[in-house]
């Protein structure tokens, strides 16, 4: 487990949803976690290392390097880690899509964006623009997804037949279906207030349903600020 990695990804729009709730209003304005389904979710995440001792947060300093090492037998992480475990001699591993709970899927969905500076001009800005066509081709968009694992953000190529069905980039893929992506205000501040909150529970040993009181009180106050900019 890696709360200082990607699990904040996996609590927010994962285990919340998988518990009937939503992390935020259809806004994005209003936390909405501390509703419905953010202490269910949090007290699963929680119970893993703390109850049924099938982990401690922060073994191996990183999660994926405790997978890779062989030491971690089950890791949850972005297609952009593929190109890392496939560089890895005999390392057995697969992928699967991320368990249902009582009927309902939930996955988390990040993105980058590649684009040219407005005070590109000249030659540079020609050269840029070129670059950029480049990186968009459907060919170029398949040698990364190869070499990296991070999936092309054009459907006409993520979804082709061939890389649906491919045992390794297909799980992802379908998971595209069902998952959300969450539009941070700060994501550095937000992702710190679910590690205090996890230090709360697992070091504090405050009940769970008191530590999404006080995160939700403090993300509020940071959406609060945010918007009335």
């Amino acid at each position: 487990m890696g709360p200082v990695g990607q699990d904040h990804h996996w609590w927010r729009e994962i285990l919340v949803r998988l518990h009937g709730g939503q992390p935020y209003s259809d806004d994005g304005m209003k936390v909405m976690y501390d509703k419905k389904g953010g202490a269910e979710g949090l007290q699963f995440y929680a119970d893993i290392a703390n109850k049924h001792k099938l982990t401690s947060y922060g073994f191996m300093d990183e999660t994926q390097a405790a997978f890779r090492a062989g030491r971690a037998g089950f890791h949850i992480d972005g297609s952009f880690r593929i190109g890392t475990f496939q560089a890895v001699q005999n390392l057995d591993w697969a992928v699967a899509e991320l368990p249902s709970h009582n009927g309902v899927k939930s996955n988390f969905a990040s993105y980058w964006v590649n684009g040219v500076s407005s005070k590109a001009s000249g030659p540079k800005r020609d050269a840029a623009m070129k670059f950029l066509k480049h990186l968009t081709s459907d060919a170029a968009m398949q040698l990364w997804l190869k070499t990296t694992g991070e999936l092309p953000a054009k459907p006409s190529v993520a979804l082709s037949d061939a890389n649906k069905n491919d045992p390794v980039y297909g799980p992802f893929i379908l998971g595209l279906a069902y998952s959300h992506t969450t539009e941070f205000v700060n994501e550095a501040k937000q992702r710190q207030i679910f590690l205090d909150m996890m230090d709360r529970v697992s070091l504090q040993k405050m009940p769970v349903a008191d530590a999404i009181k006080i995160a939700a009180q403090e993300e509020q106050k940071l959406l609060d600020e945010h918007f009335k900019k």
